[in-house]
């Protein structure tokens, strides 16, 4: 369950250091009027390892830049969304947020106000963020807000912020049984608090080229995000209290971590254009940016971003197909509790798999590619 609730907050939290920006006589400045409205959608790929592109540099601080990006190469999709609280799942917890902004069915509540964009929560369901084969729905409140952006911004404006997301949940069904011979008394809930220190810089200004060949008149954003986590349980007879050291080792908490980042907010689209994730030394690591289908991608990945199913039929009575791409994975099915029940290779698009010996359930599946990596995780059920 800490492992779950620390993704979560990694995957939805990494959506929101953003800007708006709107440009006067060459000149970049940020308004709040220049955030993206309720009802926008943006599309955006991810290059997992940029250590290849030789020819990639972060630009320099200053106006007048260059900054050129149309060497990433879109290794996957996924899409942002701009919504109305009042119609997604987790939006009443949330009634002061004038805007949710999801991706795949989770969601950041956000308040955009005349000096700052802050994050005071996340919600929906959250499972398809991790694989998980069943609904995980959560709020997730930030006790003390996030401020994401101050407005008016320009080259050179800078802030600093600490914001607090604090959740306690049931650990029932969600730790595994087995967890009493490692943190005994096993608790009956878990508490996962992460505190976010944030400092950023307007650093540089110019001209952006993205991978569509499209060009922006961008900030650069010089971020650098630092999280500390803690794991508590709680049980009738100890109440609140860190886990053994064991536990303490195998999900990472108490941790702290820093991340360094560089983003690049156009106006044009009043968001970011290319989200680049580098080491101490300012190296990239990997990139998030504006993309479409036509720079994505081989195998699997296209067809989930064609919105296809990669499995069917779910539920199934017996066999499934499953989608390749044409080429050719590994496919893994375990079942809740991680264990693995069925492997099967995979060298045809549409490659029919029988699961005789699968009972009634929810199972999850892994498509491994030929380097060993995950390429496609998801969830199927089993009704016979």
């Amino acid at each position: 369950m800490a492992k779950l609730l620390i993704l979560i907050m990694k995957k939805l939290l990494l959506l929101f250091v953003v800007g708006a920006v709107a440009s006067a006589n060459a000149q970049v400045v940020i308004d709040e009027a220049d955030f993206p409205q309720v009802g926008e959608s943006f599309n955006f790929g991810t290059d997992l390892d940029v250590s290849d592109l030789t020819s990639l540099s972060l630009g320099t601080t200053g106006a007048g830049q260059t900054f050129d990006f149309s060497m990433l190469q879109t290794d996957s999709l996924f899409e942002v969304g701009f919504y109305d609280p009042s119609t997604v799942l987790g939006g009443g917890d949330f009634p002061t947020a004038e805007m949710a902004v999801d991706q795949s069915g989770a969601f950041g509540f956000v308040q955009v106000n005349s000096g700052t964009v802050d994050v005071i929560g996340l919600g929906g369901d959250l499972g398809p963020q991790l694989g998980s084969p069943v609904p995980l729905e959560l709020s997730i409140p930030a006790i003390n807000p996030w401020t994401i952006f101050t407005f008016p911004s320009m080259l050179n404006t800078t802030f600093t912020d600490t914001a607090v997301f604090d959740q306690s949940v049931l650990a029932t069904g969600l730790l595994p049984a087995q967890i009493g011979l490692v943190w005994s008394p096993a608790p009956d809930s878990v508490r996962i608090k992460r505190t976010v220190y944030i400092a950023s810089v307007m650093d540089g200004e110019g001209v952006l080229t993205n991978p569509l060949g499209q060009t922006h008149d961008v900030l650069r954003m010089n971020v650098v995000e630092t999280n500390v986590d803690t794991l508590w349980g709680w049980t009738a007879s100890g109440g609140w209290a860190l886990p053994p050291a064991i536990v303490q080792g195998f999900v990472g908490l108490p941790g702290t971590a820093t991340v360094y980042r560089m983003r690049y907010l156009s106006d044009q689209l009043g968001y970011y254009v290319v989200d680049m994730t580098t080491d101490q030394a300012g190296t990239p690591l990997s990139a998030t940016f504006i993309s479409d289908q036509s720079q994505c991608c081989t195998g699997v990945e296209e067809i989930v971003a064609a919105g296809q199913n990669v499995l069917f039929p779910n539920p199934t009575n017996g066999n499934i197909r499953v989608r390749t791409g044409g080429d050719i994975y590994q496919l893994n099915i375990m079942d809740m509790s991680g264990k693995l029940l069925q492997m099967e290779r995979l060298t045809v698009d549409g490659q029919n798999v029988e699961l005789n010996s699968l009972a009634n359930g929810l199972y999850v599946y892994q498509m491994i590619d030929e380097a060993g990596k995950m390429a496609h995780t998801g969830r199927f059920s089993v009704i016979k």
